[in-house]
C-alpha cells in the first residue's frame, strides 16, 4: 500500500510539473510575443512622437550624434558605459591641475570634458568662463593674459556655439566675455586686450576709411560681404585674378589654405596679410622720406617684404577682388563670423541709415554675437525669456559704449601689437541706435498689461535714462547742442517723477544748466581746470589726426567754455596765482606735449601740425623745432616736411618774445569782464 501511495504522488507530482513547464512556456510565449507586439507598436509610434517633440521644441537635436564633426561623434558614441564615470574622473583631474597652476594640461582636460559631451552646452560655457576669467588672472604677462581669455572666447566661438547653434545661453557668455572682460576696465589689462584684437582686425581687415560718409564706409566693406564663396567663381568673375594667384603662389602662398580650430591666427592671415598691412604702413610713410623723390615702395629685408613685389606690380581691381574674397575667407573659417550678416547688421540697429561697424572693437564683436544669438533662439518657440532678456541687454550695454568710445584711432605696431597705439573716442552715430534699440525692446520684454509707451519699460528704464544723460552731456562738449537738447526733452517729456508724475527737477532747469551742472565738478580747482581743459583738446588732436575736423572743433569750443566758466570764478584774482594762461596758449601747449610725445604715431602727430592754424603753431614752434628734428632724422624722416615752419615766425618773434603772464592775463580778463557788465 504505501509503494502503491508513493507512485501515485508520483504521478502527481509529474503530472503537476508538466502542466506547470506547459503554462510556463505559454506565458513565456505570450510575454515574448505581448513584447514583440509592444516593440512594434513603439516603433510605429516613434516617428510621430518625435515629430512631436521637434514641433514642440523639446529636445534641440533629434539625434545628439547627427552633424556632430568626426572626432565629437566618435568620442561620444564608444564611450559607452564607461563615459560617465570618464568624464567624471576628468573634471575631478581637471580641477586639481588647475589648482597646481598647470594650466595647459588642465586646457588639455578641458577640451577632453567638452568632447565627450558636445551637446551639454553647461559645458562648454564653465570651461570658457574658467579659462577666461580664472585661468587669465593667474598668469602674470599680457601674453599669458590675452591668450587665456582669447582661449575662452575661441572654445565657445569656434567648437561650443557650432555644436549648439540654437542655445542662447553660449552666445549670451561669449558676448559677456567680449564686453565685460575684454571691452570692459575691470581687468588691469584690458587695455592690452583690445589692442591685441585691434591688430589682428585691422591687419585682416585694413583701418576703416576716415572722412567718408555712413555709406560711403559701408560701401567700402560692401565687396567683403558679396565677395565669391569659392576662387574658381572669383577667377570666372576677373580672369586677371588667376594671374596673381600664380604670382603670389610661386612666392609660396597658398591662397586657398585652410585653418584648424588649433590655430589663433589663420595661414593666411600669417602669410598674407601681415606682408600685406606692412606694404601698406610703407607707402604711407614714403611720402615723408628725407629724399623726397623717393616715393616709391622699398623692399626691406624683413619677412613681410618678400610679396611686395607682387602687390606693387598687381592691378588695382584685381588685386581689391582677391583681398575681399580672402578676408571673406578668413572671417568664416577662422573667426566663424557671416561677412553677409555683418553687413546686414549695420541695417538693424534701429536708425534711419545704416550705421558702419569698426570690428576692430570689443563691443562690435559682444554686439554681433548678441544679436546673432537672439535671432537664433528665436527659431525655437520654448526660449526661456531670462536667456534672451540678458542677451539683448549685452547688445544695449554695447551700443552704449560704442556711443561713449567706440571710434578708434588705432596706430599697428606690427612687431609688438601690444605696444601698438589706441585712442578710443565717442562715436556719437550710436546714440541714435542704442536710444532706439532701448524703444524697441521695451515693449518686447515688458510685464503682462504694462503700459510703456515711448519708454524702455520699467525693466530696462534705468540703463535707458543713465545712457541717455551720459549721451547728453557729451554731446553738448562736442558742439552738437541741438542733437543734446533733442534727448534732454525727451527724457524730460518721458520719464517723468513716478510719484508725482510731474516733470523732474533736474530736467526744470534746461540744458545749458543741466550740463553747466556736471561740468563745474570738473573744474572746482586749478589742476582739475587744466586737465579737463588738456583732455578735451588732446582728444581734439586725435579727431583732428583721424580727419574729424567737426569734432576737433567741438573740442575746442568746449575746452573753451570750460576755460571761460574757470576764469569768471576766479576774475578778482589780480595776482595771477589761480589764473589760466591765454586760451591760446593752452591750446599751443597741449599741441605742443602732442606732437612732441612718442606714444602718439609720428604720422598722426605730422597730421595734426599740417592741419592745426598759424596762430597756435607759431606760439609751439620754437619749443619744439629742435625735439620733432631730432626724432625725425631717427627714422630717415624730413622734418621740413612734416613739421614745417608755420608762416610768420620772424614777426612772430619781435611782438611776442615771451607769453604773456598769468597776471597779465588775469587783469586783462577782469577789464574785460568789467567792460560786460557796464554795457549790459
Amino acid at each position: 500500500m504505501h509503494n502503491v501511495a508513493h507512485q501515485l504522488d508520483t504521478e502527481q507530482y509529474l503530472t503537476a510539473k508538466i502542466e506547470a513547464q506547459r503554462s510556463s512556456t505559454l506565458i513565456q510565449v505570450a510575454a515574448l510575443i505581448g513584447a514583440a507586439l509592444c516593440i512594434a507598436l513603439a516603433a510605429r509610434l516613434q516617428t510621430p512622437i518625435n515629430n512631436y517633440r521637434k514641433e514642440l521644441q523639446l529636445v534641440t537635436h533629434s539625434n545628439i550624434y547627427r552633424a556632430l564633426p568626426p572626432k565629437y561623434a566618435l568620442a561620444t558614441a564608444i564611450g559607452g558605459p564607461f563615459r560617465g564615470p570618464a568624464i567624471l574622473f576628468l573634471w575631478l583631474r581637471h580641477e586639481k591641475l588647475k589648482e597646481e597652476g598647470k594650466y595647459y594640461e588642465s586646457h588639455q582636460l578641458a577640451k577632453w570634458i567638452c568632447t565627450l559631451q558636445p551637446r551639454f552646452p553647461a559645458v562648454w560655457s564653465f570651461q570658457s568662463w574658467n579659462m577666461a576669467y580664472n585661468i587669465s588672472v593667474a598668469t602674470h604677462t599680457a601674453p599669458e593674459r590675452w591668450q587665456w581669455v582669447y582661449n575662452g572666447i575661441r572654445l565657445l566661438r569656434d567648437e561650443g556655439i557650432p555644436n549648439n547653434p540654437r542655445i542662447t545661453p553660449l552666445y549670451h557668455q561669449l558676448a559677456w566675455t567680449w564686453f565685460h572682460k575684454v571691452g570692459d576696465r575691470s581687468d588691469d589689462f584690458h587695455w592690452m586686450y583690445k589692442r591685441y584684437w585691434a591688430a589682428a582686425m585691422e591687419t585682416l581687415l585694413g583701418s576703416p576709411p576716415a572722412g567718408l560718409s555712413n555709406s560711403e564706409t559701408i560701401d567700402w566693406f560692401r565687396p567683403i560681404a558679396e565677395a565669391p564663396a569659392t576662387l574658381a567663381e572669383l577667377i570666372e568673375k576677373r580672369p586677371g585674378v588667376g594671374q596673381l594667384v600664380s604670382d603670389l603662389n610661386a612666392q609660396g602662398l597658398n591662397v586657398e589654405a585652410t585653418t584648424r580650430s588649433q590655430r589663433v591666427f589663420h595661414p593666411i592671415e600669417e602669410s598674407f596679410f601681415r606682408s600685406y598691412t606692412a606694404f601698406g604702413r610703407e607707402r604711407e610713410l614714403a611720402v615723408l622720406r628725407t629724399d623726397a623723390s623717393q616715393t616709391g615702395i622699398t623692399t626691406n629685408n624683413n619677412e613681410w617684404s618678400r610679396l611686395w613685389p607682387v602687390f606693387e606690380a598687381a592691378p588695382r581691381e584685381d588685386l581689391d577682388a582677391l583681398l575681399a574674397f580672402l578676408r571673406a575667407k578668413v572671417l568664416r573659417e577662422q573667426y566663424k563670423m557671416d561677412p553677409a550678416y555683418m553687413l546686414e547688421l549695420t541695417t538693424q540697429l534701429g536708425t534711419e541709415e545704416p550705421i558702419p561697424i569698426d570690428w576692430r572693437t570689443p563691443w562690435s564683436q559682444s554686439m554681433y554675437w548678441a544679436k546673432y544669438g537672439v535671432q537664433k533662439s528665436s527659431e525655437l518657440t520654448k526660449a526661456k525669456e531670462f536667456d534672451i532678456v540678458n542677451t539683448d541687454r549685452i547688445l544695449l550695454f554695447s551700443l552704449a559704449t560704442l556711443a561713449r568710445q567706440g571710434r578708434y584711432t588705432f596706430r599697428l605696431n606690427m612687431d609688438d601689437p601690444v605696444d601698438s597705439f589706441l585712442w578710443p573716442t565717442p562715436d556719437f552715430r550710436y546714440v541714435e541706435a542704442m536710444h532706439r534699440k532701448y524703444l524697441e525692446l521695451g515693449p518686447k520684454h515688458a510685464e503682462e498689461g504694462e503700459e510703456v509707451g515711448d519708454t524702455a519699460g520699467e525693466m530696462l528704464r534705468s540703463g535707458h535714462v543713465n545712457n541717455l544723460h551720459a549721451a547728453v552731456v557729451s554731446l553738448y562738449l562736442a558742439g552738437r547742442q541741438d542733437e543734446a537738447r533733442k534727448y534732454f526733452d525727451y527724457l524730460a517729456v518721458n520719464y517723468k517723477d513716478p510719484d508725482t508724475k510731474a516733470t523732474k527737477r533736474m530736467y526744470l532747469q534746461g540744458l545749458d544748466d543741466f550740463v553747466r551742472g556736471e561740468l563745474k565738478e570738473m573744474i572746482g580747482s586749478y589742476q582739475e581746470a587744466v586737465y579737463a581743459i588738456n583732455s578735451l583738446l588732446t582728444s581734439g588732436y586725435m579727431s583732428l589726426a583721424s580727419g574729424w575736423a567737426d569734432e576737433f572743433a567741438g573740442a575746442v569750443q568746449n575746452a573753451s567754455m570750460l576755460y571761460r566758466e574757470y576764469q569768471k570764478e576766479h576774475r578778482d584774482d589780480r595776482q595771477g596765482r589761480l589764473t589760466l594762461p591765454e586760451f591760446a596758449d593752452l591750446r599751443a601747449q597741449t599741441l605742443r606735449w602732442f606732437v612732441l610725445d612718442p606714444q602718439y604715431p609720428l604720422l598722426y602727430r605730422s597730421m595734426v601740425w599740417n592741419r592745426e592754424q598759424a596762430d597756435i603753431l607759431r606760439r609751439a614752434y620754437d619749443f619744439v623745432a629742435g625735439p620733432l628734428a631730432q626724432q625725425c632724422a631717427a627714422l630717415d624722416l624730413d622734418v621740413a616736411r612734416a613739421f614745417p615752419e608755420p608762416p610768420g615766425m620772424e614777426q612772430y618773434r619781435k611782438e611776442r618774445p615771451k607769453p604773456a603772464q598769468p597776471e597779465d592775463v588775469s587783469e586783462e580778463y577782469r577789464r574785460e569782464q568789467i567792460e560786460k557788465d557796464r554795457n549790459r
